[in-house]
């Protein structure tokens, strides 16, 4: 029982208990007849799965590591990666999916400890313009798209 009360054992229950809890809110609600694909709730509850997944192997490696092993976290860190999520969903709206997501992956990504100048170009550029070129433009679910041009 020791394993279950150190402190990132409980923060990751925490976290898989709330992914948990609000993909079982969206299952109640509908929007559409139409179809799934075309409910607001299509895409967060894509997010919400993926927060379960990881959250369920996040703690799998909490409870796998010893106390010995975990390394202290920065709260700097922590702060600067709250505000540029913070940051980031509110400009989301009024500079499109794009632009703002590159600005977080080029915030985000050092601060996970990915720091080669190519790797973080080529993600902070790829990982956003995959997601636009297939919803966009694939499957006809638009993303907010910058004031710029309609293309991104």
């Amino acid at each position: 029982m020791g394993a279950f009360t150190r402190e990132p054992v409980l923060v990751q229950l925490g976290v898989l208990a709330i992914g948990c809890a609000l993909y079982l809110s969206t299952l109640g609600q509908t929007f559409s007849d139409v179809g799934s694909a075309h409910s607001p709730m299509f895409f967060p509850r894509i997010v919400l799965s993926l927060w379960i997944g990881l959250a369920g192997l996040a703690l799998v490696q909490s409870l796998r590591t010893t106390d010995g092993q975990s390394r202290p976290h920065s709260l700097l860190r922590l702060a600067i990666l709250v505000l540029a999520v913070v940051i980031y969903s509110n400009l989301i709206t009024t500079y499109g999916f794009f632009l703002c997501s590159v600005g977080l992956a080029l915030v985000v990504l050092p601060i996970f400890g990915i720091r080669h100048p190519a790797i973080v170009g080529v993600y902070a550029l790829a990982v956003p313009g995959s997601l636009v070129a297939l919803f966009n433009h694939g499957l006809g679910m638009p993303l907010p798209t910058s004031p710029f041009t309609y293309l991104f």
